[in-house]
């Protein structure tokens, strides 16, 4: 079967470099252009806050303020073409203009909505 859909993979990593893998899949193919467009949204073309685009966030259980912080990493690697399906309910031009709308203002601030390892439920998910 043809890949139809594309799996996010990004990373959650402290300041003691303690890492927690993240990923999720989106609907439809996601173009070298359009990652390229991701990209140069994100803080030092690569930091991002996932809730902020309507990502998944996953981290550690506990919270330490002297390592922890709100940013995720993103590559240009972390795209892959799956055969899953989408668990969020987003495209590739949708998520695009949710990164467009961000780039230059990121908002930080939220550390203090700090987010378990579940998922958060506050970002639009598909219904099975």
């Amino acid at each position: 079967m043809k890949p139809i859909n594309t799996r996010i993979n990004y990373l959650y990593r402290d300041a003691d470099n303690n890492k927690m893998q993240n990923s999720c899949v989106i609907e439809g193919p996601v173009t070298e252009q359009q990652i390229g467009k991701i990209l140069s949204c994100c803080d030092m073309a690569h930091y991002f806050i996932p809730k902020q685009v309507g990502l998944p966030e996953t981290r550690f259980k506990t919270y330490d303020p002297e390592v922890d912080h709100c940013w995720f990493e993103i590559e240009e690697f972390g795209f892959e073409p799956t055969d899953s399906p989408p668990d969020v309910a987003l495209n590739a031009e949708q998520l695009i203009e949710r990164f467009n709308s961000c780039a230059g203002y990121w908002d930080d601030g939220l550390d203090g909505l700090w987010h378990s390892h579940e998922h958060d439920d506050s970002f639009p998910k598909l219904q099975f």
